[in-house]
């Protein structure tokens, strides 16, 4: 009697069900990763367009997106400011420093003014040259969505200013700082009171997602492979042709 080598379909009805419940789902978190990868290069593209775009008045925004460049006009206090503590700049410990501003209308805002070196004694504070009188700083706007800031990480500094702190949130700084508005701007190098400053880097990566949407797919490729593998005879098959 001639064996039968042709292809053999034999359904089993556990894995058929296992394969008809998994293989949407992994296809769609597949393309919902390429989704999302297309809506953060989108992210991207709208800050990069906004970044060159020419710096406005700040009070002008209807909404404070991040680095969208702007000026703004008045002047630092002479006394309160935030340093942000172990900031390491090309292996040089320091701090960067978050002045309160305040505008030509009243109110306060948060100037990032950068970084500066700090001293081996950590006893000793750094002393950070204020500017007196009016002026217009130019920057962009940047609140981190990543990484809050927050206030009182050191507890023997929260009640005199300066304040050193690990981390600084707009948020928490309100209860610091009267009648601030809501967003921080990072001063950019060449504009006045800026220390040593570079541009914050969009941190949005459509490709994570696409490599997410890659491994959604793969499972679901592997998911059918296997569903065929244990239907069919398609293992003998490719064992007997290895042979032949």
């Amino acid at each position: 009697m001639a064996e039968h080598y042709g292809w053999q379909w034999h359904l089993d009805w556990k894995s058929a069900l296992v394969t008809a419940l998994m293989l949407p789902v992994l296809v769609g978190l597949g393309f919902w990763q390429l989704a999302r990868a297309e809506e953060k290069a989108q992210m991207v593209d709208a800050a990069e367009s906004r970044r060159q775009s020419e710096p406005v008045p700040l009070s002008t925004l209807p909404s404070y997106d991040n680095y969208q460049p702007v000026t703004v006009t008045g002047q630092f206090d002479p006394e309160r400011y935030w340093l942000l503590d172990n900031r390491i700049v090309n292996g040089l410990f320091g701090y960067e420093v978050v002045a309160v501003f305040t505008l030509s209308d009243g109110q306060n805002l948060l100037v990032h003014r950068g970084w500066i070196p700090g001293s081996r004694n950590r006893e000793v504070m750094p002393e950070v040259a204020i500017p007196q009188g009016e002026m217009t700083v130019q920057g962009e706007i940047y609140v981190s969505p990543d990484k809050p800031f927050s206030l009182g990480d050191v507890a023997a500094s929260d009640s005199g200013w300066p304040r050193r702190v690990q981390w600084l949130q707009v948020a928490d700084a309100q209860g610091a700082v009267e009648n601030l508005v809501p967003t921080m701007v990072m001063l950019s190098e060449s504009s006045p009171a800026a220390f040593r400053t570079k541009p914050v880097s969009v941190n949005v990566s459509p490709q994570k997602h696409r490599g997410y949407a890659l491994q959604w797919f793969a499972m679901s490729a592997a998911l059918l492979v296997i569903f065929l593998l244990r239907n069919s005879n398609l293992a003998a098959l490719i064992r007997r042709r290895k042979v032949n």
